[in-house]
């Protein structure tokens, strides 16, 4: 994530490599924390309110069934419609309120498979060759149906590799449908169905892949701090607890690292803060430059910084914080070094609770580093030990 910032606030005009823009169209990997998670709630939501129109709209369409079907056709379809109406409820409160796109890709599966489902089930009853068999509402609606699932794919902000995958899925279960057809069916038009539902699947990808790029960009918009580029408090706040979350269930490490710049302060009061706002883009640009893929930066506030970094233990949190006091923070307005005081704590051997607890922990090592002159690193191994004995020093950057 921090190759990703740093594209963002280098000095070129054009702020992303095509590269990168690909990747977050067709496959995603370079999304952000906040935007899976924004993309997982939405996805699930979504299925959560088809889920409970299908489940009220099964039964009722039993209603138009006794218009048309008799006899064991019309038997068979009302225990259908009512087994789907079940599984769409267990549907809707079983999938809660997911937080990983792992929740949401498991979410769309269940809703397109009870949907494929009840295709399989009544297309062997009814007799519909083609379109001339059509005598009403009812025969309308199952001739028309795969149209309805394959509409669904537009209302999910889909990548590329996503739409396609789900509409390949699509396709190959309904090819095997099709197979299961009367024999005296025509081929032609079941070839016709195939085609006009690729056709539709392919517009439906693409309201999918818009709806992403849509809400790609209000994200970036409502999360990237104006001045350093980097996350704000309040979508930084969101992605580490994301990350926490993530760290929990799988049992990871999970390490923050807390930057304050030494005597920023300082630079305000003598040359102005536009040139203090310059001090803070180029030790953000720094910092972003030192990162992994997969860490976050984000503006805590003022002149301070918090990295996350994900599956990092003390120790590589640590040899990450070295690195980037070797590479340095950049200069001062009078060519002085900028130094900064770090502060690291890790989730397990901290044993925090939450999210708060652990950035608080950060936060208490940074100030301990501060009020012993800064230009130095601490690191929280317990609870107990966030004293002066837990600081490593590290000396001076290297010149």
């Amino acid at each position: 994530m921090l190759r990703f910032v740093q594209n963002i606030i280098s000095d070129n005009t054009d702020t992303s490599s095509p590269t990168t823009e690909l990747d977050r169209l067709v496959y995603g990997t370079s999304h952000s924390p906040l935007l899976k998670r924004r993309r997982a709630r939405v996805i699930v939501s979504r299925i959560r309110l088809l889920s409970l129109l299908c489940f009220i709209a099964f039964p009722v369409g039993f209603v138009l069934d006794l218009l048309a079907f008799t006899g064991d056709t019309l038997l068979i379809l009302g225990l259908s419609r009512a087994l789907i109406a079940f599984l769409f409820l267990a549907l809707f409160f079983g999938i809660g309120n997911g937080e990983t796109l792992r929740d949401a890709y498991r979410a769309v599966g269940i809703f397109f498979a009870i949907l494929l489902t009840f295709q399989a089930m009544y297309q062997p009853l009814l007799d519909l060759r083609d379109i001339s068999a059509i005598a009403g509402i009812p025969s309308a609606g199952y001739v028309l149906f795969p149209f309805l699932i394959v509409v669904c794919i537009g209302v999910f902000p889909f990548t590329v590799k996503e739409a396609f995958l789900t509409l390949v899925l699509f396709y190959i279960v309904e090819m095997l449908i099709l197979i299961i057809l009367p024999e005296h069916s025509d081929p032609h038009q079941r070839l016709g169905i195939l085609l006009s539902l690729i056709a539709a699947g392919v517009l439906c990808a693409f309201s999918a892949i818009s709806q992403l790029l849509y809400m790609a960009s209000l994200v970036d918009q409502a999360s990237i701090d104006t001045l350093t580029q980097c996350y704000s408090r309040n979508s930084g706040e969101e992605i580490i607890d994301v990350q926490f979350r993530i760290a929990q269930r799988e049992t990871a490490c999970l390490s923050v690292v807390f930057v304050d710049l030494d005597n920023f302060k300082a630079i305000n009061d003598k040359y102005g803060h536009e040139s203090g706002d310059k001090v803070l883009r180029a030790a953000a640009k720094h910092i972003a430059r030192n990162g992994r893929g997969s860490d976050v930066l984000i503006r805590w506030g003022g002149e301070e910084f918090l990295i996350i970094l994900p599956n990092t233990n003390a120790a590589g949190a640590l040899k990450t914080v070295r690195r980037l006091r070797n590479i340095g923070l950049g200069k001062r307005p009078d060519g002085s070094f900028l130094t900064a005081s770090y502060g690291i704590a890790e989730m397990q051997s901290s044993n925090s609770n939450d999210w708060q607890t652990l950035v608080e922990f950060a936060d208490d090592q940074m100030y301990i580093v501060k009020s012993n002159g800064g230009d130095d690193i601490a690191v929280i191994d317990s609870p107990v030990l966030a004293d002066t004995s837990s600081i490593q020093p590290e000396g001076q950057i290297a010149e």
